[in-house]
C-alpha cells in the first residue's frame, strides 16, 4: 500500500475519525451533564441554525467551490467568491431573520416556542453563520485540493478545540450555557484561522475578483443549491419541528439521540474524505473504487448500527445520565436512516462528478416532502421517536433513489454495491498486510 494511495489515506482518515469519536463523545458527555436536557436542546438548536441559514442563502456555492477546486481553478478566486457570494448574503439574511423572529415570533404558533427558547441568544447567529460558512468552505477547499492530511488535521481541531475551550471557560464563566456557546464560536474561529494559514502555505493567497470565472461557478452552484438546501432540511428540519411542537426537554433528548447516532457518520466520512477529489474528477478506475467504497461503508455501518442498538440505552444512562433515558427510542428510530446515509455520502459525490446536481435536487426535494409529512403526522403522537422514524423513512427514500440512478448511469448491478464480498476481504487483508510490512521497513530503516 503506497503512501498517498486511496487505501493509505483511508487508513489515516479512519484513525483521525476514531480520535474524533472519542473527543466528541467526551464533549457530549460534558454538555449533557452540565447543561441538562432543556439547555442542551437550546444549544443544539443554535448549533443547527447556521447550517440551515447557509444552505438557504448559498447552499450550492460550497459544492461548486469543491467541484472547481478539484479541476484546478484558482484558490484565491474561489476564496473571494466564497466570501462575496457566501458570507455576505448569509449574514444579511441572518440579520433579517433575527429581526423578524424578535418582532413577530409571538404572533404565530409555529414560531412562538422557537422565539421563547432562543430569546436574545438569536443575535449570536450574526457571528456564527459566517463563521460556519467559512469553516465549511475552507474544509472543502483543502479536501478537493487533495490535501487529505490537512483536512484530517482541521477536522480533528474542529472536535478538539471546543472541548478544551469548554473545560477552560466552564471554570472561568459563571454560566455553563455561556461557556458552551463561547467554546463553540471560538472553536469555529480556530478552524477558520488554521485553515486559511494552511491554504497560504500551498497557494499564494490574495483576494482576487475574476468576472470571467463567475458564470461557471454560479451556474453549477445554482443547479446544486436546491439539493444542498434539501439536504440540510433532511438533516435538521426535525430539530425545528421538535422545538416548535414539543417541550424544551424533548428537544434536549432528541439532540442527544441525534448526537449519539451521528457519531456513526464518521465511518462514511472516513471513506469519502480521500475519495472526494477523485469522485468529482471521475477519472480512470473510479467505478471500481466507488463500488468498493460503497460495499465497505455499508458493511461497517451495519455492524456499527447493530452495536449501537444493543448498547445504546446503557451508554446513554452511563455516559449522559438517567435524565436522557427518553432519548433511546429516538436513537433506535434514527439508526436505519443513519445506515442509509452511509450510501448517500458516497453516491452524492459520485453523481456530482457525473454532472447530475439537478437529479440530486429532485431526489432530496422529494425526500424532504416525505420527511415533513411524516414529521407532522408522527411527532404529535409518538414524540421524538416519531421524528426519528420520519428521518429514517426520508433517508431510505434518498438512498434507494440515488442507488437506482447510480446503477443506471454506471451499469453496475445492485449486488456489486451492497456489502463486502469474500474477494473484497481478501484484497483488503492483503493491502493491510502490505501496509504493516512497509511500516516495519520504515522503522527498521
Amino acid at each position: 500500500m503506497k503512501r498517498g494511495s486511496y487505501l493509505w489515506n483511508m487508513v489515516l482518515s479512519v484513525g483521525t475519525r476514531l480520535l474524533m469519536i472519542g473527543i466528541r463523545l467526551l464533549r457530549n458527555i460534558l454538555l449533557a451533564r452540565l447543561l441538562g436536557p432543556a439547555d442542551r436542546g437550546l444549544f443544539a438548536l443554535l448549533n443547527t441554525l447556521p447550517d440551515l441559514i447557509a444552505a438557504l442563502t448559498c447552499g450550492g456555492l460550497n459544492t461548486a467551490v469543491g467541484y472547481q477546486t478539484a479541476r484546478r481553478h484558482s484558490i484565491s478566486v474561489l476564496l473571494t467568491q466564497m466570501l462575496v457570494y457566501g458570507c455576505l448574503p448569509a449574514t444579511v439574511l441572518t440579520l433579517l431573520g433575527v429581526m423578524l423572529l424578535r418582532f413577530f415570533g409571538d404572533d404565530f404558533a409555529a414560531t412562538r416556542q422557537l422565539a421563547a427558547q432562543l430569546g436574545t441568544l438569536a443575535w449570536l447567529l450574526l457571528l456564527a453563520v459566517p463563521l460556519a460558512l467559512c469553516k465549511a468552505g475552507i474544509l472543502t477547499l483543502h479536501n478537493a485540493d487533495g490535501r487529505v492530511g490537512v483536512f484530517n488535521a482541521l477536522r480533528l481541531l474542529e472536535s478538539l478545540a471546543p472541548l478544551l475551550l469548554l473545560i477552560l471557560l466552564w471554570l472561568l464563566l459563571p454560566s455553563v450555557l455561556a461557556a458552551a456557546l463561547a467554546s463553540w464560536l471560538l472553536g469555529l474561529i480556530c478552524v477558520v484561522v488554521a485553515g486559511v494559514c494552511w491554504l497560504a502555505r500551498f497557494h499564494s493567497l490574495r483576494l482576487c475578483w475574476r468576472p470571467d470565472q463567475q458564470k461557471e461557478l454560479l451556474r453549477y452552484g445554482a443547479r446544486s443549491h436546491p439539493e444542498v438546501l434539501f439536504q440540510q432540511m433532511l438533516l435538521r428540519a426535525d430539530y425545528l419541528l421538535v422545538a416548535a411542537l414539543l417541550p424544551p426537554d424533548a428537544l434536549g433528548h432528541y439532540a442527544m439521540a441525534s448526537a449519539a447516532a451521528e457519531l456513526l457518520l464518521i465511518v462514511p466520512e472516513a471513506v469519502t474524505t480521500p475519495l472526494m477529489k477523485r469522485l468529482l474528477q471521475q477519472g480512470e478506475g473510479i467505478a471500481e473504487l466507488t463500488q468498493l467504497a460503497l460495499r465497505l461503508t455499508a458493511t461497517v455501518m451495519l455492524v456499527a448500527c447493530i452495536g449501537m442498538a444493543l448498547a445504546g440505552e446503557w451508554l446513554i444512562v452511563v455516559l449522559f445520565g438517567a435524565d436522557y433515558t427518553p432519548a433511546y427510542p429516538a436513537l433506535l428510530a434514527l439508526l436505519p436512516g443513519l445506515f442509509c446515509l452511509g450510501y448517500v455520502s458516497i453516491l452524492r459525490l459520485d453523481l456530482l462528478g457525473k454532472q447530475r446536481p439537478g437529479s440530486l435536487s429532485a431526489i432530496t426535494g422529494g425526500a424532504v416532502v416525505v420527511n415533513l409529512i411524516c414529521n407532522f403526522g408522527l411527532i404529535p403522537y409518538l414524540g421524538i421517536a416519531g421524528a426519528g422514524i420520519a428521518s429514517s423513512v426520508a433517508y431510505l427514500v434518498v438512498a434507494f433513489a440515488m442507488l437506482r440512478l447510480y446503477c443506471a448511469l454506471s451499469g453496475a448491478r445492485w449486488r456489486r454495491v451492497l456489502f463486502l464480498t469474500p474477494s473484497d476481504v481478501t484484497f483488503l487483508r492483503a493491502q493491510f498486510q502490505a501496509l504493516r510490512q512497509a511500516a516495519r521497513k520504515g522503522r527498521g530503516g
